[in-house]
Protein backbone atom coordinates (compact mmCIF):
# COMPACT_ATOMS: atom_id res chain seq x y z
CA UNK A 1 0.00 0.00 0.00
CA UNK A 2 1.57 3.25 -0.67
CA UNK A 3 1.45 6.38 1.16
CA UNK A 4 -1.40 8.39 -0.26
CA UNK A 5 -3.10 5.52 -0.28
CA UNK A 6 -2.47 4.52 3.60
CA UNK A 7 -3.36 8.28 4.28
CA UNK A 8 -6.48 8.09 2.19
CA UNK A 9 -7.85 4.63 3.61
CA UNK A 10 -6.65 6.06 7.40
CA UNK A 11 -8.86 9.76 6.92
CA UNK A 12 -11.35 7.34 5.92
CA UNK A 13 -11.39 5.79 8.76
CA UNK A 14 -11.44 8.67 11.66
CA UNK A 15 -14.41 10.28 9.12
CA UNK A 16 -16.35 7.04 9.46
CA UNK A 17 -16.12 7.51 13.20
CA UNK A 18 -16.70 10.98 13.49
CA UNK A 19 -19.65 10.65 10.63
CA UNK A 20 -21.41 7.92 12.91
CA UNK A 21 -21.02 5.40 10.17
CA UNK A 22 -22.37 7.33 7.48
CA UNK A 23 -19.49 7.92 5.27
CA UNK A 24 -17.55 5.57 3.25
CA UNK A 25 -15.74 2.11 4.14
CA UNK A 26 -11.94 2.30 3.66
CA UNK A 27 -10.53 -0.51 1.76
CA UNK A 28 -9.97 -3.60 3.63
CA UNK A 29 -6.13 -4.17 4.77
CA UNK A 30 -4.64 -7.17 2.77
CA UNK A 31 -2.78 -8.51 5.68
CA UNK A 32 -1.82 -8.16 9.23
CA UNK A 33 1.07 -5.85 8.01
CA UNK A 34 -1.13 -3.22 6.13
CA UNK A 35 -3.47 -3.32 9.12
CA UNK A 36 -0.79 -1.80 11.83
CA UNK A 37 0.70 0.31 9.23
CA UNK A 38 -3.29 1.85 8.44
CA UNK A 39 -4.08 1.80 12.23
CA UNK A 40 -0.66 3.98 12.90
CA UNK A 41 -1.10 6.12 10.32
CA UNK A 42 -4.63 6.57 12.00
CA UNK A 43 -2.92 7.45 15.33
CA UNK A 44 -0.54 9.83 13.20
CA UNK A 45 -3.13 11.84 11.88
CA UNK A 46 -5.09 11.93 15.20
CA UNK A 47 -2.26 13.12 16.96
CA UNK A 48 -1.61 15.98 14.31
CA UNK A 49 -4.71 17.47 13.04
CA UNK A 50 -7.28 16.35 15.93
CA UNK A 51 -5.51 17.09 18.83
CA UNK A 52 -5.78 12.77 20.20
CA UNK A 53 -3.93 12.20 22.79
CA UNK A 54 -2.51 8.15 23.47
CA UNK A 55 -2.63 6.99 26.55
CA UNK A 56 -2.24 3.60 26.39
CA UNK A 57 -2.73 0.26 24.63
CA UNK A 58 -5.71 -2.56 24.30
CA UNK A 59 -4.65 -5.94 23.76
CA UNK A 60 -6.82 -8.01 22.09
CA UNK A 61 -7.79 -12.22 20.92
CA UNK A 62 -6.61 -12.91 24.05
CA UNK A 63 -7.14 -16.90 24.31
CA UNK A 64 -7.51 -19.11 21.52
CA UNK A 65 -11.01 -18.62 21.44
CA UNK A 66 -10.67 -15.06 20.46
CA UNK A 67 -8.23 -15.81 17.99
CA UNK A 68 -10.46 -18.96 16.22
CA UNK A 69 -13.38 -16.26 15.93
CA UNK A 70 -11.20 -13.81 14.24
CA UNK A 71 -9.23 -16.79 12.12
CA UNK A 72 -6.11 -15.06 13.88
CA UNK A 73 -3.37 -16.97 15.07
CA UNK A 74 -1.79 -13.99 17.40
CA UNK A 75 -3.28 -11.76 20.02
CA UNK A 76 -3.38 -8.24 18.44
CA UNK A 77 -2.33 -4.60 19.80
CA UNK A 78 -3.90 -1.08 19.40
CA UNK A 79 -4.33 2.53 21.03
CA UNK A 80 -6.15 3.60 23.93
CA UNK A 81 -6.71 7.10 23.62
CA UNK A 82 -8.06 10.22 26.01
CA UNK A 83 -10.92 11.31 23.37
CA UNK A 84 -12.03 7.88 23.57
CA UNK A 85 -11.74 7.08 27.70
CA UNK A 86 -14.81 8.33 30.23
CA UNK A 87 -14.40 7.93 33.85
CA UNK A 88 -16.52 5.64 35.97
CA UNK A 89 -20.02 5.50 36.24
CA UNK A 90 -20.34 6.85 32.92
CA UNK A 91 -23.10 7.15 30.61
CA UNK A 92 -22.79 7.29 27.01
CA UNK A 93 -24.95 8.61 24.02
CA UNK A 94 -26.57 6.25 22.39
CA UNK A 95 -25.03 5.66 18.96
CA UNK A 96 -26.71 3.19 16.45
CA UNK A 97 -24.46 0.62 15.03
CA UNK A 98 -21.28 1.39 17.36
CA UNK A 99 -21.57 -1.09 19.89
CA UNK A 100 -21.10 -5.19 19.66
CA UNK A 101 -19.92 -6.14 22.98
CA UNK A 102 -19.01 -5.05 26.74
CA UNK A 103 -15.86 -7.02 27.87
CA UNK A 104 -14.26 -6.58 31.29
CA UNK A 105 -10.72 -6.19 31.41
CA UNK A 106 -7.74 -6.07 33.96
CA UNK A 107 -5.76 -2.95 33.90
CA UNK A 108 -1.98 -1.93 34.48
CA UNK A 109 -0.35 1.40 34.66
CA UNK A 110 3.30 1.07 34.04
CA UNK A 111 6.02 3.23 36.34
CA UNK A 112 9.09 2.29 33.87
CA UNK A 113 9.82 1.76 30.31
CA UNK A 114 9.57 -1.46 28.46
CA UNK A 115 11.33 -1.33 25.26
CA UNK A 116 11.51 -4.97 23.74
CA UNK A 117 13.90 -3.61 21.05
CA UNK A 118 16.47 -4.04 23.06
CA UNK A 119 15.66 -7.19 25.04
CA UNK A 120 12.88 -9.27 25.01
CA UNK A 121 10.44 -8.52 28.09
CA UNK A 122 8.61 -11.52 30.46
CA UNK A 123 5.88 -11.33 32.73
CA UNK A 124 8.02 -10.87 35.61
CA UNK A 125 9.63 -7.32 34.28
CA UNK A 126 6.07 -5.98 33.45
CA UNK A 127 5.29 -6.97 37.32
CA UNK A 128 8.55 -5.06 38.45
CA UNK A 129 7.50 -1.91 35.98
CA UNK A 130 4.04 -2.06 37.26
CA UNK A 131 3.19 1.19 39.32
CA UNK A 132 -0.78 0.75 39.84
CA UNK A 133 -3.64 -2.17 39.04
CA UNK A 134 -7.15 -1.40 38.44
CA UNK A 135 -9.77 -2.29 35.97
CA UNK A 136 -12.08 -1.26 33.38
CA UNK A 137 -15.20 -2.27 30.93
CA UNK A 138 -14.01 -1.52 26.85
CA UNK A 139 -17.28 -1.26 24.72
CA UNK A 140 -16.13 -3.38 21.76
CA UNK A 141 -17.62 -2.09 18.50
CA UNK A 142 -17.14 -0.42 14.98
CA UNK A 143 -19.09 0.85 11.63
CA UNK A 144 -17.41 -1.60 9.71
CA UNK A 145 -19.22 -4.51 9.12
CA UNK A 146 -17.17 -7.94 10.47
CA UNK A 147 -17.83 -9.28 6.58
CA UNK A 148 -16.07 -10.06 3.26
CA UNK A 149 -14.44 -8.46 2.25
CA UNK A 150 -13.55 -7.26 5.68
CA UNK A 151 -12.16 -9.21 8.66
CA UNK A 152 -10.09 -9.62 11.62
CA UNK A 153 -7.50 -6.46 9.63
CA UNK A 154 -9.63 -4.35 9.07
CA UNK A 155 -11.07 -4.61 12.62
CA UNK A 156 -7.32 -4.26 14.06
CA UNK A 157 -6.50 -1.24 11.30
CA UNK A 158 -9.99 0.51 12.63
CA UNK A 159 -9.16 1.64 16.46
CA UNK A 160 -8.49 -2.33 16.93
CA UNK A 161 -12.08 -2.64 17.55
CA UNK A 162 -12.52 -0.30 20.64
CA UNK A 163 -15.53 2.05 20.38
CA UNK A 164 -14.83 3.35 24.17
CA UNK A 165 -12.71 2.93 27.10
CA UNK A 166 -14.37 2.94 30.43
CA UNK A 167 -11.80 3.21 32.96
CA UNK A 168 -12.19 2.34 36.48
CA UNK A 169 -10.55 2.64 39.76
CA UNK A 170 -6.61 2.31 40.00
CA UNK A 171 -4.41 1.28 42.88
CA UNK A 172 -0.94 0.83 44.02
CA UNK A 173 -1.36 -1.85 46.71
CA UNK A 174 -1.19 -4.77 44.79
CA UNK A 175 1.88 -6.34 46.26
CA UNK A 176 -0.43 -9.08 47.93
CA UNK A 177 -3.13 -9.39 44.97
CA UNK A 178 -3.28 -12.23 42.70
CA UNK A 179 -4.46 -10.95 39.35
CA UNK A 180 -4.48 -14.49 37.63
CA UNK A 181 -6.87 -15.44 40.23
CA UNK A 182 -8.68 -12.23 40.38
CA UNK A 183 -12.06 -12.40 39.63
CA UNK A 184 -14.68 -10.61 37.99
CA UNK A 185 -18.55 -10.67 37.50
CA UNK A 186 -20.26 -8.92 34.81
CA UNK A 187 -24.37 -8.10 34.65
CA UNK A 188 -26.81 -6.17 32.68
CA UNK A 189 -29.55 -4.58 35.05
CA UNK A 190 -28.18 -6.69 37.65
CA UNK A 191 -28.68 -9.96 35.83
CA UNK A 192 -25.30 -11.82 36.06
CA UNK A 193 -24.35 -12.28 32.39
CA UNK A 194 -20.72 -13.63 32.62
CA UNK A 195 -18.04 -14.24 34.93
CA UNK A 196 -13.70 -14.78 34.72
CA UNK A 197 -10.73 -14.10 36.28
CA UNK A 198 -7.35 -12.51 34.91
CA UNK A 199 -6.02 -15.86 33.95
CA UNK A 200 -9.06 -16.01 31.34
CA UNK A 201 -6.38 -13.49 29.53
CA UNK A 202 -2.93 -15.86 27.98
CA UNK A 203 -0.03 -15.72 30.63
CA UNK A 204 -2.75 -13.62 32.83
CA UNK A 205 -2.49 -9.63 32.85
CA UNK A 206 1.10 -9.23 33.13
CA UNK A 207 2.05 -11.92 30.64
CA UNK A 208 -0.51 -10.53 28.34
CA UNK A 209 1.62 -7.34 28.73
CA UNK A 210 4.68 -8.62 27.94
CA UNK A 211 3.23 -10.31 25.00
CA UNK A 212 2.08 -6.29 23.88
CA UNK A 213 5.81 -5.61 24.72
CA UNK A 214 7.77 -8.40 22.57
CA UNK A 215 5.42 -7.19 19.91
CA UNK A 216 5.38 -3.83 19.54
CA UNK A 217 9.18 -4.00 19.71
CA UNK A 218 8.51 -5.98 16.16
CA UNK A 219 6.70 -2.95 14.98
CA UNK A 220 9.53 -0.58 16.24
CA UNK A 221 7.67 0.31 19.39
CA UNK A 222 7.72 0.36 22.95
CA UNK A 223 5.54 0.75 26.01
CA UNK A 224 6.39 3.72 28.38
CA UNK A 225 5.78 4.90 31.99
CA UNK A 226 2.68 6.06 32.22
CA UNK A 227 1.13 4.30 29.83
CA UNK A 228 -2.25 2.26 30.74
CA UNK A 229 -2.86 -1.39 29.42
CA UNK A 230 -5.73 -2.96 29.12
CA UNK A 231 -5.44 -6.39 29.17
CA UNK A 232 -8.07 -8.18 27.26
CA UNK A 233 -11.16 -9.97 28.43
CA UNK A 234 -11.01 -11.84 31.29
CA UNK A 235 -15.00 -12.84 31.05
CA UNK A 236 -16.84 -14.08 27.52
CA UNK A 237 -17.44 -10.66 25.32
CA UNK A 238 -21.20 -9.80 26.47
CA UNK A 239 -22.77 -8.77 23.42
CA UNK A 240 -24.59 -5.74 23.42
CA UNK A 241 -28.47 -5.58 24.61
CA UNK A 242 -29.26 -2.93 23.40
CA UNK A 243 -29.64 1.39 24.95
CA UNK A 244 -30.95 2.30 28.51
CA UNK A 245 -29.45 -0.91 30.44
CA UNK A 246 -26.87 -0.57 33.11
CA UNK A 247 -23.06 -2.49 32.87
CA UNK A 248 -21.39 -3.19 35.86
CA UNK A 249 -18.07 -5.79 35.61
CA UNK A 250 -17.89 -6.18 39.66
CA UNK A 251 -13.95 -6.67 40.09
CA UNK A 252 -13.92 -7.37 44.16
CA UNK A 253 -10.85 -5.38 45.98
CA UNK A 254 -9.80 -3.87 42.92
CA UNK A 255 -13.88 -2.19 42.47
CA UNK A 256 -16.93 -2.11 40.23
CA UNK A 257 -16.65 -0.14 36.77
CA UNK A 258 -20.10 0.82 35.62
CA UNK A 259 -21.62 2.10 32.12
CA UNK A 260 -24.48 2.94 30.81
CA UNK A 261 -25.73 3.63 26.53
CA UNK A 262 -28.30 5.97 25.74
Amino acid sequence: MSQSHLETNARKLIALRESAGKTELPAPPADLAEAYALQFEAERILAAENGFAPIGWKIGATNAGARANFKLDDQFLGRLYAQMTVASPAKLPATPGLYRAYEAEFVLELGADLDATKAPVDAAAVKAATRRVGCAIEMVGGFIPMTPPHGASSLIADFAGCAKWVQGPMTTDFASLDLDAATVAFTLDGETKAQGKGAAVDGGPFGATAWLANALGKLGRSLKAGDLITTGSAIAPCPYAGDGKKAVADFGPLGKVDVTIG
